[in-house]
């Protein structure tokens, strides 16, 4: 279910344009650093990007694969976003990771929240191999962010489980509607409770570190096709 932050601005604020943004839930019983980020961004929007409060919605994806495309696709039929940027968790990453692309393949080492574990199949049968990420220059994205003294870096390689799933879902969905949707992918580090939880060696960043760099990214986003 597609959540809306509470508050509204007047209609002076309005864009015109619709911007989805989603986290994924626990793949287990304990937490997921997209969720949490997804919510806090949902419920306290930064005031950077509180002039958009009526243009941005958020929404938290299946942990199951056999589902999440299903999802997807009824999303973006009634939103029809302009922008779509997908949030995931990256355990082991000390930094913001934008990626470049999204590949036509399965392969989960650790099963989904479902129990499912596929082994090398195809996200969709006889679809394109992969799909380039559509963002406006995603490179000045990492000058940026490392401008305001957030690590940040692209990546070739979204990985083979969810995270990569829907990102591929998106830009597939993108291409067969035809649609002028610019299309992203954001893996994000850990957050500080997930470490004190039981990732005691995992990097991390902070909840505040990790929404502003959301928000410059979002921002940046909306300013090139407003």
């Amino acid at each position: 279910m597609l959540m809306k932050t509470a508050v509204r601005l007047s209609m002076s604020g309005y864009l015109g344009m619709k911007i989805l943004i989603t986290g994924f839930e626990p793949n287990d019983d304990g937490l997921n650093a997209s969720e949490l980020v997804v919510r806090s961004l949902c419920e306290n929007l930064p005031q950077e990007l509180s002039q958009y409060i009526d243009d941005i919605h958020f929404q938290i994806m299946p942990g199951n694969t056999q589902v999440l495309g299903k999802v997807v696709d009824e999303t973006l039929k009634v939103l029809l976003p302009d922008i779509c940027i997908g949030i995931g968790q990256a355990r082991g990453y000390n930094r913001i990771a934008l990626e470049r692309m999204a590949k036509n393949l399965r392969y989960f080492v650790t099963p989904d929240k479902a129990g499912n574990a596929p082994k090398g199949e195809q996200i969709i049968q006889d679809a394109r191999v992969a799909y380039w990420a559509s963002l406006s220059d995603q490179e000045s994205l990492v000058s940026l962010l490392q401008s305001h003294n957030i690590p940040a870096r692209i990546s070739n390689d979204c990985g083979t489980h969810l995270c990569n799933q829907v990102f591929y879902h998106f830009l597939q969905w993108k291409e067969a509607y035809y649609s002028t949707m610019k299309v992203g992918f954001v893996h994000i580090p850990v957050l500080p409770e997930q470490v004190i939880q039981g990732w005691s060696e995992s990097p991390f960043m902070t909840l505040e570190m990790t929404r502003q760099a959301l928000s410059l990214i979002i921002s940046r986003q909306i300013s090139a096709i407003a």
